[in-house]
């Protein structure tokens, strides 16, 4: 029986599995074998992004219709995709170093800091920090006055925990990333853009909800004054 004249199942009909490994390199073409490795981790990390972007739109959609629970919800799934990224991306790491770099060649000017999925996670996760505020403020409350009465306003202090922990992960996401290039290409290197791959260690500092970490400390000032701290 042909290709042509197979009967698919309905759950390859569903899921397209046809289509969806027809999207690698096909072996005879491949530049070394663990370059199917390579762009298969890399469609999978950005399946991961699609769902992530997915569930920002949620979040925002539902923090905006006043529903915190809801809202809460889709960032937990968030935060779900990004423990388990970093795991994705361990499976690059079964690639010896010279064969990386034969994949690399084979990439011409491609380079992960083109990646479509990543880049709109870049753009939206802050976006998510004004309907948030927008709640603060239709309850009288800072983000300080949340942690200090979470207890009485627990569905947002939960909807700031999460919010949290999305800026949090997606740091610690990147700079596992930069723990992959180091053992892939090293650091005192170019990245395929021509930018120095040093550069990706400054790009980590970037925070999507810098109010919130500021409030961490200002609870900490204000915890400790209360205590009356004395220089050691």
């Amino acid at each position: 029986m042909t290709q042509e004249q197979k009967k698919l199942t309905d759950y390859e009909k569903y899921i397209r599995t046809e289509e969806l490994l027809s999207l690698q390199k096909p072996d005879e073409e491949l530049f070394c074998p663990d370059e199917l490795t390579f762009q298969t981790v890399h469609q999978i990390a950005e399946l991961h992004f699609k769902l992530i972007i997915q569930s920002i739109h949620f979040a925002d959609k539902h923090m905006r219709a006043k529903e915190v629970t809801k809202a809460t919800h889709h960032l937990q799934r968030i935060n779900n995709h990004l423990v388990h990224l970093p795991a994705v991306f361990d499976m690059v790491k079964l690639v010896s170093p010279s064969d990386y770099h034969i994949i690399r060649l084979a990439l011409g000017r491609g380079s992960g800091q083109d990646s479509p999925g990543f880049n709109e996670i870049l753009k939206l996760g802050p976006t998510l920090w004004q309907p948030f505020k927008d709640l603060l403020d239709e309850n009288l409350l800072t983000p300080v006055q949340l942690h200090q009465d979470a207890a009485k306003n627990f569905e947002l202090f939960q909807l700031m925990q999460e919010l949290t922990c999305f800026d949090e992960r997606f740091q610690s996401f990147r700079r596992q990333h930069i723990q992959l290039v180091r053992r892939m290409i090293g650091m005192n290197t170019k990245s395929l853009k021509g930018v120095p791959a040093e550069a990706l260690e400054r790009a980590v500092r970037f925070e999507f909800y810098p109010e919130l970490w500021q409030t961490v400390c200002d609870l900490t000032d204000l915890t400790g004054s209360s205590y009356n701290p004395k220089p050691l």
